[in-house]
């Protein structure tokens, strides 16, 4: 996606910077030099600047995604009756085995254009379709046309009867892939590794590609679905604030403990989590213990590409939650009172911003509107009848969709404007798209 960066100078809307230095800003503007934020504040300067009039709209940071699979794009709508991990181990999964490396690329770029027009400027792309050198190739090459920040997961699980044969030529691909791909510093399209899961290669297969990760300053993410694996990498001297897991379901309190003492993350995907009938008690769980939680869509071929629905979704989750436990103590119906309700509609923004550019490895440059930030933000009209009254947060949270992204600019670069995204890549999108299913299944699958 080709895009010109240029000064900007965004005039007159409501900033939520989410920074605590700034807080939010009426009628404010916020001027963009090169790459990065250059000021915010009220009046600026427009010398020499392309001006976006946002009067009456909401600028937030970028939305950022922690955990996707991006290869699932194209099969948008397969996943949507399913019960369980059964039936997406059976039906969803197995898929992977067809896609070419072709595919991998059409679908990356797809799923990337797709979550760019919905307001999602970063995501950490959970590759687990390197079935070969030439899939993580292609995926990354996607990545790079779409104008998206990317932290590219390598999926080290393979076809699980060749997991341990093919373990050394995974190995070497990403040694070779970070000299070019750093793990650390702002570029684009960044390398990181999507480490195999415990249950299925074990833990001396795990601890070899974690090696190789730090050796190389490579972020980590891994699914955690089984219980006491987080026990088992702490006890292994592996742990690290350079990990992100993910799902973190059947996590004991000890465990969250274990992750808070070392500056870890966790990934929470809530649709996901219940669809496939997980317990989602862990997000709360996390949030007390001083585990960040961040949000992902997961799985495009159930969830849509929106990262709105999920902040919404995990509010609900954790207020019916907390009313749950207030039923259960006898204190109904429900009142207020210190420290409950305690989770607020501008936690969920928090989620799926400040705390996710943490769980990339870049919360220092993203996820906040402030000077010597990394240009990554999304205005937002507030709707076609009024705006909310109250916290604007609280709007984004709760009644904002993606119909209301306005504007999207990555890296100081303008890829959506008026609605509009630059130079057409809706429709390469769509093609990309309907070349894999034609490839797949001769065309949509009835």
């Amino acid at each position: 996606m080709n895009s010109s960066r240029q000064t900007l100078l965004i005039r007159g809307a409501t900033v939520l910077s989410m920074d605590p230095g700034l807080g939010d800003l009426q009628a404010a503007d916020v001027r963009i030099e090169g790459r990065r934020i250059a000021a915010v504040g009220l009046d600026l300067d427009s010398t020499g600047a392309d001006c976006i009039e946002a009067q009456g709209m909401i600028l937030i940071p970028g939305l950022i995604d922690s955990h996707t699979h991006l290869w699932q794009g194209p099969l948008k709508g397969l996943g949507a009756g399913m019960w369980g991990m059964g039936d997406y181990n059976r039906h969803i999964f197995p898929l992977r085995e067809r896609f070419s490396a072709e595919d991998v690329g059409d679908a990356t770029f797809a799923t990337g254009v797709e979550m760019l027009d919905n307001g999602i400027t970063s995501v950490l792309d959970f590759c687990h379709n390197v079935m070969t050198p030439g899939h993580a190739e292609a995926g990354l090459a996607a990545h790079a046309r779409t104008g998206q920040r990317v932290l590219f997961g390598y999926g080290m699980l393979g076809r699980f009867d060749t997991l341990a044969a093919d373990h050394a030529w995974r190995l070497d691909q990403v040694r070779a892939l970070s000299r070019e791909h750093a793990g650390g510093g702002d570029a684009l399209v960044r390398l990181g590794v999507a480490l195999a899961s415990m249950e299925f290669a074990g833990l001396q297969m795990v601890k070899a590609e974690m090696l190789l990760a730090r050796e190389r300053g490579l972020p980590m993410t891994f699914h955690q679905n089984v219980a006491g694996q987080i026990h088992e990498l702490h006890e292994a001297g592996l742990l690290g604030p350079d990990m992100l897991p993910v799902h973190c379901n059947p996590i004991l309190d000890e465990e969250l403990a274990l992750l808070a003492q070392c500056g870890c993350g966790i990934s929470f995907t809530p649709e996901s989590e219940v669809g496939d009938g997980r317990s989602t008690r862990v997000i709360a769980r996390a949030h007390r213990a001083g585990v960040t939680p961040s949000l992902g869509v997961d799985v495009p071929s159930r969830v849509a590409l929106d990262l709105f629905s999920q902040m919404r979704l995990t509010f609900l989750l954790m207020r019916a939650e907390e009313a749950e436990c207030e039923r259960a103590s006898g204190r109904w119906p429900l009142a207020r009172y210190p420290g409950t309700p305690f989770i607020q509609p501008r936690d969920m923004l928090a989620y799926a911003t400040v705390n996710a550019a943490r769980a990339i490895g870049m919360g220092d440059a993203l996820g906040r509107i402030a000077p010597g930030c990394l240009a990554d933000l999304v205005l937002l009209r507030p709707g076609r009848y009024s705006a909310s009254l109250g916290d604007p947060a609280a709007h984004v949270v709760l009644q904002a969709n993606v119909s209301d992204v306005d504007t999207v600019i990555v890296d100081g670069r303008v890829r959506k404007r008026g609605g509009a995204l630059i130079g057409g890549t809706r429709d390469q999108a769509a093609a990309a798209t309907a070349r894999v299913r034609e490839r797949l299944f001769g065309g949509i699958p009835a």
